[in-house]
């Protein structure tokens, strides 16, 4: 059947949730990337929408 779980040694755990702890935080400055990448888009949409309404008139 399955093994039971083994609890990994202290310095394992250290190393394991350093790393987790790594991953979260390059998690939230991706996060951020692509926050900065949605404004920029953001912005180029709106010139556009300008541009074509300035044509208009």
């Amino acid at each position: 059947m399955n093994e039971p779980s083994r609890i990994p040694n202290e310095e394992t755990r250290k190393r394991l949730l350093k790393n987790l702890h790594q991953g979260v935080l390059d998690l939230q400055e991706f996060g951020f990337q692509l926050e900065e990448v949605q404004a920029g888009l953001d912005k180029h949409i709106r010139e556009q929408k300008i541009k074509r309404l300035q044509k208009k008139e």
